[in-house]
């Protein structure tokens, strides 16, 4: 009996320590599964706060997803989506205009991209954009079907840090004062004429410009084409030496307008220095002669420099027609005087770092008469 009860015992105590395994079947022989442990109740302090993406948690948004609607709104999407795959100046004017959350190198971002800044913006809506007419630093040009020339520009100069405005605060400036002229019925032949300017809206904030003129052959272009028998980068390189000389020359001709053509010719840089920085500092150093820091592409400055000192006699002459063929090989001379003059007027109030921009690229043929510039941006 004692041995009977003794085996009872010891079954009993070895199915109990069986029960917290389950044999295998008999595929998976000599392996074991442990059965999963009771579950506990939640601890308050295991719940976690999910994670946001930053740009979500700072409340950014996606893309907004609109389409165009109508002719004119679809034409101008394919156009823009074509310039921004097509031209790599658009292309870099799109990169640095665009402060979304995902690139503007997924074609498909920059499509939506589009569609928002054809339907959100009425100068979109009106007239189809039918011709690319060029590009610069922070802006390209269209012509539209109505003949006029659509400027989308993402800012503006700033010579004191050259480098961008996003502001576009000086080309505003500009073409607000040109429009308010031309309708004011005050503007001169030579002002740009600005049919309509404004702001751009883009999906994140950020402010595009635009101004509606005039349609004008560049410059540059319009001297690609009349000396096209030449490298066209030989052409536009000579053409802004020669705008850039004509730019120097306005500002000596200012000189010359206050000091005399004696006292350029006696200008010595070196005692210029010397009282700039305080030493022989003279009471009457304000009517004294001040080039521009920028002065100097074009002409020395030393003391005695014979094209300097002929330059500002025949300057104070009145003879600029005996100056112009000394440096103007390509430019027609008519034009490059009228461009003289309108330069001699903006430095009146700018420096030559203000007009820096000033370049072939930068400046049009009126289509009305040929001899007349018209500065459109600087």
């Amino acid at each position: 009996m004692y041995t009977t009860m003794k085996l009872i015992m010891e079954n009993w105590r070895r199915f109990l320590a069986e029960a917290d395994t389950v044999t295998a079947p008999p595929w998976e022989v000599g392996r074991q599964t442990v059965r999963e442990p009771r579950l506990r109740p939640m601890d308050p302090r295991d719940v976690k706060t999910p994670v946001v993406d930053k740009w979500r948690e700072e409340g950014e948004e996606e893309m907004p997803q609109v389409e165009p609607s109508g002719g004119v709104q679809k034409h101008n999407a394919e156009a823009l989506f074509r310039l921004y795959r097509g031209d790599r100046r658009v292309f870099s004017i799109f990169m640095q205009g665009y402060d979304g959350p995902k690139s503007l190198e997924d074609p498909l971002v920059t499509e939506q991209f589009i569609n928002y800044l054809v339907v959100k913006n009425k100068i979109f809506h009106d007239n189809k954009i039918v011709d690319f007419l060029g590009a610069g630093s922070f802006g390209f040009v269209v012509q539209l079907d109505n003949d006029h020339a659509l400027k989308i520009y993402i800012g503006s100069y700033d010579p004191s840090r050259q480098t961008i405005d996003p502001t576009g605060g000086s080309d505003i400036e500009r073409y607000k004062s040109s429009r308010e002229r031309a309708f004011g019925g005050t503007a001169a032949a030579s002002d740009l004429m600005i049919y309509d300017e404004g702001e751009i809206e883009t999906p994140f904030g950020r402010k595009w410009f635009y101004a509606e003129m005039p349609q004008l052959k560049t410059l540059s272009d319009y001297m690609r084409y009349a000396h096209k028998d030449k490298d066209e980068r030989e052409v536009t390189d000579d053409v802004d030496d020669e705008i850039t000389f004509l730019k120097e020359l306005a500002h000596l001709a200012t000189l010359v307008d206050k000091h005399g053509a004696q006292a350029i010719a006696e200008f010595d840089p070196e005692e210029a220095y010397a009282k700039q920085h305080g030493r022989a500092f003279p009471e009457d150093y304000e009517d004294e002669i001040k080039f521009d820091p920028d002065f100097g592409l074009s002409f020395e400055t030393s003391r005695g420099d014979t094209q300097l000192a002929e330059f500002a006699e025949l300057l104070e002459q009145g003879d600029l027609d005996a100056v112009l063929p000394q440096k103007i090989d390509l430019l027609d001379k008519t034009y490059a005087k009228n461009l003289f003059n309108q330069l001699k007027e903006l430095l009146k109030t700018k420096t030559l770092r203000d007009l820096a921009d000033v370049r072939g690229a930068n400046i049009g043929v009126s289509t009305t008469d040929e001899s007349l510039p018209i500065i459109f941006d600087y």
